[in-house]
C-alpha cells in the first residue's frame, strides 16, 4: 500500500509518518524508485503508534513498547498509568496547598519541594540528578507536621548542601558501550522499575523480587553485564562513603512515612530473598554465593 492510501485509511498525515520513521518507530520498505510500500504489519504498527500517541505516551516509551510482547506491554502500560495517577495526586495536593495559602496566608508548616530540588540540582552532576530526583520525588509531596520531620528535613538539606561526587570514567564508558547493548540495558532498568512498583502494589511481590535477584546473579556471570554493572557498583561505594545510606536514607525515612514503608519492605524482601538463595552482597555490592 502506498503512503497516500495509508494516510487516508489511518487518518494520519505524511509528516507524521516521516516523523515516526525519523524517530525509529516505523521501518517501511522503499522500492527501487524510492517509494514507500506499506505492509499489513507496517499499518498495524502505525495504528499502534497512533493509539499510544492519543494517550500522550512519550516517543521513548513508545519505542520501547513496540518491541514487547503483549504481556510485557500491559505491564509497562500499567507502570505509566500508576505514574500518572501519582502525578494527578500531586496536582491535587498542590491545589490544596494553594487553597490553604489563600485562606490562611501562612505556609510555614509546608514542606518546600523547591528547596530540596534546588539543593540537589546545584550539587549533583547530571545525569545523577535525574536519577535521585525521580527516586525521591514520589515521597516528597508532604507537609511537615512534627519537629522530628523538621529535623529530618534539615539533615537532608545539609546533606545535599555538602554532597559532592565525581562522575567516574567508567560511567562514561558505560554510556558508550550501551549504544551496542541498548536492549539489554533497557530490559535491566525496566525490570528494576517493575521490581520497585511490585513492592507496594502486588501480593506476589516476594516471588517476583526473588526471580529478579536470581536473574541479577545469573547476569553477573556474563562479561557484558559485569562491565555494565561495574560503574553502578562503583557509584554505590562512593555513595556509601559519602553518608548516603547512613545520613540521607534514615532522614528520608523520618521525613516520609510512605518512603519509610517502601524502604523497609525493600530491605525485608532483599534479606529474605538472599537468605533463601544463600546469597549476600559483599563490600563492593556484588552478589556472592555463601
Amino acid at each position: 500500500m502506498k503512503i497516500q492510501e495509508v494516510c487516508s485509511q489511518c487518518h494520519v498525515t505524511k509528516k507524521a509518518i516521516y516523523y515516526y520513521e525519523k524517530q525509529q518507530l516505523l521501518h517501511v520498505y522503499k522500492n527501487h524508485n524510492g517509494y514507500r510500500e506499506f505492509s499489513d504489519e507496517d499499518i498495524q504498527r502505525l495504528n499502534e503508534i497512533m493509539l499510544y500517541r492519543s494517550w500522550s505516551i512519550s516517543i521513548a516509551d513508545i519505542r520501547y513498547l513496540l518491541d514487547l510482547d503483549i504481556d510485557k506491554k500491559k505491564e509497562y502500560l500499567q507502570q505509566i498509568y500508576k505514574q500518572r495517577q501519582k502525578e494527578l495526586s500531586y496536582q491535587q495536593e498542590s491545589l490544596k496547598q494553594l487553597y490553604h495559602f489563600i485562606e490562611s496566608d501562612n505556609t510555614d508548616d509546608s514542606f518546600s519541594l523547591d528547596d530540596i530540588c534546588q539543593i540537589m540540582s546545584d550539587n549533583i552532576p547530571q545525569p545523577f540528578f535525574d536519577m535521585f530526583y525521580e527516586h525521591f520525588l514520589p515521597y516528597l509531596h508532604i507537609h511537615i507536621r512534627t519537629q522530628k520531620q523538621q529535623n529530618a528535613y534539615d539533615r537532608i538539606i545539609d546533606f545535599w548542601d555538602h554532597f559532592h561526587i565525581k562522575i567516574p570514567w567508567t560511567y562514561r564508558f558505560l554510556m558508550w558501550i550501551s549504544k551496542t547493548n541498548q536492549k539489554q540495558l533497557k530490559q535491566v532498568w525496566h525490570d528494576v522499575n517493575v521490581y520497585k512498583n511490585q513492592l507496594m502494589n502486588q501480593e506476589d511481590a516476594y516471588e517476583s523480587i526473588k526471580q529478579m535477584v536470581i536473574k541479577n546473579y545469573e547476569l553477573q556471570q556474563k562479561w557484558w553485564y559485569r562491565i555494565l554493572s561495574y560503574p553502578n557498583r562503583q557509584m554505590k561505594i562512593r555513595l556509601r562513603d559519602s553518608g548516603y545510606y547512613d545520613i540521607l536514607i534514615p532522614a528520608m525515612c523520618e521525613l516520609s512515612d510512605e518512603y519509610h514503608q517502601y524502604y523497609q519492605q525493600l530491605m525485608d524482601f532483599n534479606q529474605r530473598v538472599c537468605q533463601e538463595l544463600h546469597l549476600y552482597y559483599d563490600s563492593k555490592f556484588r552478589l556472592i554465593k555463601k
